[in-house]
């Protein structure tokens, strides 16, 4: 009889201490101070960087506050109508939803509403008046993508002996009649400068080619008229005639 009442006995406190476990496992929160006013910050579909505390049997958004008081936290959220999470930022300014995607009831309350699926709906703990920011993620140098500005160019128009050059300076850009021009830098300003070198430099050579091409025509229209006196006066039995003066070349070239 006793053996027997031992047991019972036993195995009430079995049961006892398992229900006490299971108990002590869900998180309760054990802040007694005040408690201010929620203030709703909005719904969002995204957490970061808020933490998970855990689920509660009779979650409200009353329990998730003092949850997150005695961790110290400005904010807090609840999602899925059961878990309450906690933070010093408030989630992604991006990431915020209509707050009608947040209607999930608690747990503990179903007149209460405590967040939604894979919703969370953040509140400010009301433990500071200090403003609190949103949380903003960390763009990696190598994920940033670079542009780089096209580069224009301008056309500079030069005559040379009666022929057009058209010179291109890349990286820079035309002006307009009237306008003020902006420095293009000094990249720009050494590639105009090589750019006019250059047209120099063709100027010069088709000058030198065109006085080249004139002199050898002027010896050439000497030479056949020295031939042609020299023949003129072999047939007459005249003296040879003198070299033909300069004036006379050129009246020559002219004529042909």
């Amino acid at each position: 009889m006793v053996t027997s009442i031992l047991k019972s006995a036993l195995a009430a406190a079995s049961i006892i201490s398992i229900a006490s476990g299971q108990q002590l496992s869900m998180p309760t929160p054990t802040y007694s101070g005040p408690a201010n006013a929620l203030t709703t910050v909005g719904c969002f579909s995204e957490a970061q960087p808020l933490v998970d505390q855990g689920t509660h049997q009779y979650q409200t958004d009353g329990i998730c506050q003092r949850m997150c008081l005695q961790l110290s936290k400005p904010v807090m959220a609840m999602v899925d109508g059961s878990n309450c999470w906690c933070g010093d930022l408030k989630p992604p300014r991006g990431s915020e939803v209509d707050m009608s995607e947040c209607n999930t009831p608690c747990n503990g309350y179903g007149d209460l509403k405590c967040g939604g699926p894979s919703k969370w709906a953040v509140f400010l703990t009301g433990i500071t008046k200090n403003e609190i920011d949103y949380y903003e993620p960390e763009v990696s140098s190598t994920a940033a993508a670079s542009t780089a500005a096209p580069q224009t160019s301008s056309a500079t128009v030069v005559t040379v002996g009666g022929s057009t050059v058209i010179m291109t300076v890349p990286g820079s850009e035309p002006t307009q009649s009237g306008s003020k021009s902006e420095s293009s830098g000094p990249n720009t300003a050494g590639i105009a400068a090589g750019a006019v070198v250059g047209v120099v430099v063709i100027a010069a050579i088709v000058g030198g080619v065109y006085f080249f091409l004139r002199q050898r025509k002027r010896k050439a229209v000497e030479e056949e008229y020295k031939r042609n006196a020299a023949v003129n006066d072999f047939i007459g039995g005249k003296p040879q005639a003198p070299a033909i003066p300069h004036s006379t070349t050129r009246a020559l070239i002219q004529k042909r």
